[in-house]
């Protein structure tokens, strides 16, 4: 499914970019932030969107409850569909803190003084709601798009 997502999406932007030279990640990233511009809840339609796509369709390839391997699931598949390197690091009950290496959404862009990665934020959230059978809400709390070295993810269970 999330080959099909992305493929889907390359596609698009490659038909967009077409007859327009050649189109580099960082510019498929500029048009898709742009967008905020042109769509009420833009932000809050992409959170939705890696919602439901992790709880209803993620989080059933993962075949364990156990949250350790889960986790691990979870960092894999940050990897494998290059969104950025994803790590566990810090977890208390309720509370779940992951930071993003190289996130898509925002590595290596000038800072827009705003969080932008919206989507991943959505993912963790649908993720960890699925897995845990209980509400979650993350929320970023670093980003590239602030200037940040890398994203940072808290999400809380309740």
């Amino acid at each position: 499914m999330e080959d099909l997502w992305k493929k889907t999406i390359d596609k698009e932007l490659d038909a967009f970019f077409k007859d327009k030279g050649s189109c580099s990640r960082t510019s498929k990233r500029l048009l898709i932030y742009s967008l905020e511009w042109l769509s009420v809840g833009y932000f809050s339609a992409l959170y939705m969107a890696g919602k439901k796509f992790a709880k209803n369709s993620l989080a059933e390839k993962c075949g364990s409850d156990d949250m350790r391997e889960a986790n691990a699931f979870l960092e894999d598949f940050f990897v494998k569909a290059e969104m950025g390197e994803l790590k566990l690091v810090g977890e208390s009950g309720v509370r779940y803190v992951y930071r993003v290496e190289n996130c898509s959404s925002c590595a290596g862009m000038c800072p827009v003084g705003k969080q932008i990665c919206y989507f991943e934020a959505g993912i963790i959230a649908g993720f960890l709601e699925a897995k845990l059978r209980k509400r979650v809400v993350v929320r970023e709390t670093l980003c590239g798009g602030l200037g940040d070295d890398c994203c940072e993810f808290v999400a809380r269970a309740s």
